[in-house]
């Protein structure tokens, strides 16, 4: 009970670091090639919205069960 508690906490680190380094690179890319991106229907941030939606639903996701472990883990 206590690793999957604890492989929580890194997926949630790891969840964090997705969102600031795909948006740093998506950032970068939109500076460095802005041409590329003005043939686009949607903006240049769509993406790293996208990718920051995804993650932060595994956040969300992993912080209740690693609450739900916690309360059974305290129970004992």
């Amino acid at each position: 009970m206590k690793t999957l508690y604890n492989i929580l906490k890194y997926v949630i680190y790891a969840s964090l670091y997705v969102i600031v380094i795909k948006t740093g690179m998506d950032f970068y890319e939109y500076k460095c090639f802005p041409n590329l991106y003005s043939s686009y229907s949607a903006p240049w941030y769509t993406e790293a919205l996208l990718y920051s939606a995804a993650s932060l639903a595994v956040i969300i996701v992993c912080v209740i069960l690693r609450v739900f472990i916690r309360n059974k883990m305290d129970k004992k």
